[in-house]
């Protein structure tokens, strides 16, 4: 009796975390009106095709194909106006209106041109020239306010392309600092058209984090003879048409290399860790351009979401008839449904041992399910034991956050099986 009930209890368990996943709300958040407007009848100086085809990506294939995730799209008017954006687990900000880009640089709001004019940033008629400081203003504003009070509330964001620059309005930069602004990426560039001459190249960026991060689950990595020390992810295969649209933190030159003009590289990049709360994800060959940061709730943001960012040139929507960019498309599926909570949630191993492991990542107690009696040892990933146990759940809250092996053995018939979690 006491065997059925512990069995029940714990398929209760997976039943519940099943339900959980099953809850999980994930928004869109760009210019349009409608997910599929490509703003082609509002007269825009330059079509945002990127975005459109992130939204009708978003809409249409993750939405339809992804279980357990719930889609919906608001544009940045729905937003401003008062969109219930409180129920959703991750908000996707994608922004890119392909007009020249230092235009961009205060996004949301507008960064004036040289003889001090403003542009229409966020109306869903798309970027424009004829700014109207009675509607534009406020709806600036607002569309910050509410964003902000989502991330301070605990909300995780995804800030694609030039919604990277909203870091600091947003409130993910510490508002303490002195001109916290500089503090935000501080380099971009770009073309307003397909550039032919790059076409005919595959382009790809390096990944500076831990490769068995689920942020990068079944993406394929290679070496670069660029830089050979980290691995190297193709995202636009031969044929993309690309424009290099970039923001990023260039640590050759702004606050970081001014306050600290001996600091080596590796320093400058540790620096820039500290000072913002984040990881380094993607960066450049050289290793002074950092294009993808995940910035955590720790420290001065604690309390807060979690944010991460993606505004490398290969970070691209747009890639034309013959171009192809299916890890953009499976970075971004693992960057949402890491942020929604759901990724590894329950995993199953099958093989000399049929497992099911959970939660995963995990935070204090991992449970393991199987039918026989086993003994389980965890190792890092310098091969060192850290825990030797008989029992099916598991107090990991001693254990410092890492990437760890777990193999588990039946006692009874010595067969044994091997996976990999993660501790937070």
């Amino acid at each position: 009796m006491k065997k059925i009930t512990k069995k029940l209890m714990l398929l209760s368990l997976l039943m519940l975390s099943c339900l959980s996943f099953g809850q999980k709300k994930i928004a869109f958040i760009g210019q349009a009106g409608t997910y599929n407007d490509d703003l082609s009848g509002s007269g825009v100086e330059f079509l945002p095709e990127g975005d459109t085809a992130a939204a009708i990506w978003f809409m249409e294939d993750f939405g339809v194909n992804t279980p357990n995730v719930t889609v919906n799209y608001f544009s940045f008017e729905d937003v401003a106006a008062g969109a219930d954006i409180s129920v959703y687990d991750v908000l996707w900000i994608q922004y890119d209106s392909e007009t020249y880009t230092g235009r961009l640089k205060d996004f949301p709001r507008s960064a004036p041109e040289g003889d001090g004019t403003k542009h229409s940033m966020l109306k869903e008629t798309g970027f424009a020239w004829a700014r109207d400081p009675a509607t534009d203003d406020p709806l600036e504003e607002a569309f910050i306010l509410a964003i902000k009070n989502y991330y301070m509330s605990g909300g995780k964001l995804l800030l694609g392309n030039y919604a990277g620059f909203g870091l600091e309005p947003f409130g993910v930069i510490n508002s303490t600092y002195t001109n916290p602004w500089e503090y935000k990426p501080n380099q971009d560039f770009g073309d307003v058209s397909v550039n032919p001459a790059i076409t005919a190249e595959a382009w790809g960026n390096w990944w500076r984090s831990d490769v068995s991060s689920p942020l990068i689950s079944g993406i394929t990595t290679s070496s670069n003879n660029c830089n050979l020390s980290l691995p190297f992810i193709e995202f636009l295969a031969s044929g993309s048409e690309k424009k290099n649209r970039v923001i990023q933190y260039n640590l050759d030159f702004g606050r970081i290399a001014n306050d600290n003009p001996t600091a080596t590289l590796s320093e400058k990049k540790t620096i820039l860790e500290d000072l913002l709360q984040a990881e380094i994800l993607i960066e450049n060959c050289g290793g002074n351009e950092i294009q993808g940061l995940k910035f955590n709730p720790t420290g001065f943001n604690a309390g807060k979401g979690t944010v991460i960012f993606y505004g490398a040139g290969t970070y691209d929507w747009y890639v034309g008839a013959s171009g192809g960019n299916d890890n953009v498309k499976k970075l971004t599926k693992n960057t949402l449904l890491y942020l929604a909570g759901t990724t590894l949630s329950i995993d199953s191993v099958t093989g000399p041992l049929k497992v099911s492991f959970y939660p995963n990542p995990v935070q204090s107690t991992l449970q393991i399910q199987y039918e026989g009696d086993l003994k389980t040892s965890i190792y890092d990933l310098n091969g060192k034991k850290v825990l030797d146990t008989e029992l099916k759940s598991i107090d990991m809250s001693n254990i410092i956050d890492g990437t760890y092996i777990v193999k588990s053995l039946d006692i009874k018939t010595n067969q044994t099986n091997s996976f990999k979690i993660i501790k937070r």
